[in-house]
């Protein structure tokens, strides 16, 4: 049987103190020798507890998901007076766009080699080592993907 966490906890500004609390045995031996166990109970870590701390509800893992891939959703806690609950904030991912920025940036930045190796190519009339339209095509593609997604990221700065 697995044993089931209560989590509890408290704000303090804008942060969520918790801790998960479950039911445990404590042993002891008496000054006689004698060893004795009992169970504490979470009603009893609770009583236990400070006045600020309150059950804190569990977070909907459905209501994480989010159609916009833009977009993630942040689950906040706030004081509903009697527990802590959470209010799903959707809020544009800019981590997300950022490293996708840099992905590209560093896939151009791994192909510049194939640009200089073709103009030196071209410099001193040999062949080209490699086909200079779909390797101009491929990285304007990806300076326009960056510039899509830097426009997108001013665009939601400006919210």
């Amino acid at each position: 049987m697995e044993e089931e966490l209560i989590e509890y906890g408290y704000i303090e500004g804008r942060i969520l103190h918790s801790r998960f609390l479950s039911e445990f045995t404590e042993n002891w031996v008496d000054e006689d020798g004698v060893p004795h166990a009992r169970t504490v109970t979470v009603e009893e870590q609770v009583q236990n507890l400070s006045d600020e701390w309150k059950p804190v509800d569990k977070i909907v893992e459905d209501s994480l998901s989010c159609d916009d891939p833009d977009f993630v959703i942040i689950p906040i806690p706030y004081d509903a007076g009697d527990h802590i609950g959470y209010q799903y904030v959707k809020k544009f991912d800019v981590q997300k766009i950022r490293a996708e920025i840099q992905t590209l940036k560093d896939e151009l930045s791994a192909t510049d080699y194939r640009v200089m190796k073709c103009y030196e190519a071209s410099l001193t009339g040999a062949p080209l080592p490699y086909d200079i339209d779909s390797l101009s095509t491929e990285r304007q593609l990806k300076r326009d993907r960056i510039n899509e997604l830097e426009a997108k990221m001013e665009n939601y700065a400006l919210m």
